[in-house]
């Protein structure tokens, strides 16, 4: 395609994907995001496919809708996640000439948001009341260890037939690829100070700081945003007062401020990437006002105010779009930017105690010095993860500058 074809969107993704390291970050953050949401399917005690006398069943999906074994809504909506991806790519490749691939991608999180809702609703009535498709259920039978007691059983298990929160007894803090008799199975990674298998802990741990990173910048995008549109159409004495509002925010130390709120709220997961997200976002609004003020003395601007559009229209459907590409490349930095806050909170002790979190195996790695692979490991996946999304964002930027 001639370049005098090809969108300006187009021709960015073009620009950036010439660079290989660029390819590089994109690979590893689709790798990560992949070993996150297909985590029961590469380690858990429940089998992927069951056959005795009652007949076939598939129990590990049964097992993504029992809260009893995946408390977290973030653990829910990566589940469906691995249900709904192969339909969703297959949608994608058969609509590729009939739909923009930019309204496939926005179609596919909407459907995918909407049966996450869908599925924590209480919906279908029984003789207990109305349920939900994710609730309460008795723990599934088709485990590693009853299987190992059975010959009349067809089973087929995960990669690593460990669960990331069954402790084992006797195997707190075994080194890598220790043998646990108890599963016939070997701990690749270690385990952790409760005898947890840390391979199967990194695999969720993936989960809690990709949902951290996106949740928390999606927020302070959200806030920064609005605060920064504001600020740059109207001008004057709301510019005025808007801004050392920003300031404020902007003085206090933003790790700090995390810390304090954290503690006083508690640790729970979403409570941390509220926090993150809604202080956060002074940077991003700093940038959205600067780029609004540039903009309000183009043409369109001045045509739309003409044609008496309301001001909200010429800010979010005229304005906004135009000033979308830094914004692109202010949620890769600030996503980056979530992942290491979680950590660092979770590092520290203030972590959610009920999240396998890749900070927290550090924490254990930190109160028991001579283990070291608590402190390596998840210390380059936090590594990995961060500097691939930096690259990420650091050529998108370059892509994106039209001198470069």
């Amino acid at each position: 395609m001639a370049e005098q074809q090809m969108s300006p969107m187009q021709l960015v993704w073009q620009r950036f994907g010439e660079h290989k390291i660029a390819k590089y970050g994109m690979w590893a953050i689709a790798c990560i995001f992949l070993l996150g949401t297909y985590a029961p399917f590469l380690g858990s005690e429940i089998a992927l496919i069951w056959w005795d006398d009652e007949g076939f069943s598939l129990p590990v999906i049964a097992s993504m809708f029992n809260r009893q074994e995946f408390v977290h809504r973030h653990d829910l909506l990566f589940n469906i996640a691995a249900l709904l991806l192969p339909l969703m790519i297959i949608a994608g490749f058969l609509l590729r000439k009939r739909i923009a691939r930019s309204r496939v991608i926005l179609g596919s999180i909407c459907f995918l948001v909407l049966t996450w809702i869908f599925c924590m609703l209480p919906l279908f009535p029984t003789a207990h009341g109305w349920r939900a498709v994710w609730d309460d259920r008795p723990i599934s039978q088709e485990t590693a260890p009853m299987y190992a007691e059975r010959d009349d059983v067809f089973a087929i298990f995960p990669l690593v037939r460990h669960g990331f929160e069954q402790t084992y007894q006797g195997a707190n803090l075994k080194s890598p690829l220790t043998y646990n008799e108890k599963t016939d199975q070997r701990f690749w990674m270690g385990t952790d100070v409760r005898g947890r298998d840390v391979f199967v802990r990194m695999l969720y741990g993936a989960r809690i700081s990709l949902t951290v990173g996106l949740v928390a910048t999606g927020i302070s995008l959200f806030i920064g945003t609005i605060f920064g549109a504001l600020s740059g159409y109207f001008g004057g004495w709301v510019d005025l007062l808007m801004q050392r509002m920003v300031e404020v925010m902007m003085a206090f130390p933003t790790f700090p401020l995390v810390m304090v709120v954290v503690a006083m709220t508690g640790r729970d997961v979403f409570v941390m990437m509220a926090v993150i997200g809604a202080t956060g976002w002074a940077g991003t609004a700093r940038l959205v006002r600067g780029e609004f003020l540039s903009q309000m003395s183009r043409d369109y601007v001045l045509a739309g105010r003409s044609m008496g559009l309301q001001g909200w229209r010429i800010m979010f459907r005229h304005v906004l779009p135009n000033v979308s590409a830094p914004l692109l490349i202010a949620a890769t930095f600030g996503i980056a930017g979530s992942v290491g806050a979680e950590s660092g909170l979770a590092f520290i002790g203030l972590g959610d105690p009920n999240a396998p979190s890749w900070g927290d195996l550090m924490n254990q790695g930190r109160q028991n010095i001579a283990y070291a692979w608590l402190i390596y490991i998840p210390g380059l996946a936090i590594f990995a993860i961060v500097t691939a999304l930096n690259i990420i964002g650091e050529h998108l930027r370059q892509a994106m500058d039209v001198k470069s």
